[in-house]
């Protein structure tokens, strides 16, 4: 696959309007947008596949610098819905976060917690599954936030080329950030819950624990990054195959299982999980992936090259 397939494109389309054959170049165009292109090949209109391709035209800058821009609002409401529902769970699952958040001096209490974060120690004396599974969940959800508000991002599927890597540094930045305002910000375990303020005899580390450690601030936007590019890897050779085989909704969300925290940070912009801004809705008619875009790429540069 092109690492950025609509450059080629562009450029294809360039020389096929200024050629001295204008009708044979128009015709192989023609037929790349109304044909198959080859068996298992879907047809689509320009327009259609240009839907798609806003990153691609972003770092081409084939659109102006405002349409380019990070979209600021929608991402730090839906960071902010992903923020409200960690909180809510903390409270609601455990007795002693809702004792400690609601019962003393709130910023005092706060501020212990924060001077109390053992920035020297490793692990935090909790679960594996919660520093090693849970954490780079959170870190590639937040990631996904980010890479769906960029425009430079959000319709790059995964491709081992600058533009996807600098595309995904911003976002893993971003990250990073909530990670150290999870643990220390204003609304933080270290406010809600006290975590870092007081010690306690843990019965399952068999060890007095006050939770903290670096473990979360790095494994969180580390192991996010990590777990986000392979979301990006599973979506492009496996779920896109899966979606072609029905259109049921409830089927559709089932393989979402598949990219559970691309699925989830489409939920907070109220959207379905399957969406993606690099292709059709799969129970579109014209449904195609990028994968499909480079396949009839190359077919519509064989075509042109004989005229």
């Amino acid at each position: 696959m092109s690492p950025l397939p609509v450059f080629s494109e562009s450029l294809v389309i360039h020389l096929a309007m200024n050629r001295q054959n204008p009708v044979g170049f128009r015709a192989a165009l023609q037929s790349k947008t109304e044909e198959a292109g080859g068996k298992g090949r879907p047809s689509f209109s320009r327009l259609q596949f240009d839907r798609f391709q806003t990153s691609e035209k972003c770092w081409a800058h084939q659109l102006d610098s405002k349409n380019c821009r990070f979209h600021w609002r929608p991402a730090l409401r839906e960071q902010g819905e992903y923020l409200a529902i960690e909180t809510a769970w903390n409270l609601g699952d455990n007795h002693w976060v809702r004792y400690f958040t609601f019962h003393g001096h709130f910023v005092q209490d706060y501020f212990n917690a924060v001077g109390g974060f053992r920035f020297s120690r490793w692990n935090d004396d909790n679960f594996f599954i919660d520093d090693y599974v849970g954490h780079p969940m959170m870190g590639a959800i937040s990631m996904d936030i980010f890479v769906q508000n960029d425009p430079r991002g959000m319709s790059l599927e995964f491709q081992n080329s600058r533009v996807y890597w600098h595309s995904r540094l911003p976002a893993f930045i971003w990250s990073a950030i909530y990670s150290a305002e999870w643990k220390l910000g204003p609304v933080s375990e270290a406010s809600v819950g006290n975590t870092g303020g007081f010690f306690y005899y843990d019965k399952n580390a068999h060890k007095f624990t006050n939770d903290t450690g670096t473990v979360g601030l790095v494994i969180t936007p580390v192991g996010g990054w990590a777990w986000s590019v392979a979301e990006d890897l599973v979506d492009e050779h496996i779920i896109t195959r899966l979606e072609r085989k029905s259109h049921n909704p409830l089927y559709l969300f089932s393989i979402q299982f598949l990219n559970p925290c691309r699925g989830f940070a489409n939920l907070l912009r109220f959207k379905a999980p399957w969406y993606r801004d690099g292709r059709p809705d799969p129970r579109e008619k014209d449904y195609f992936t990028q994968l499909d875009s480079s396949k009839n790429l190359a077919h519509t540069k064989a075509q042109i090259a004989r005229h």
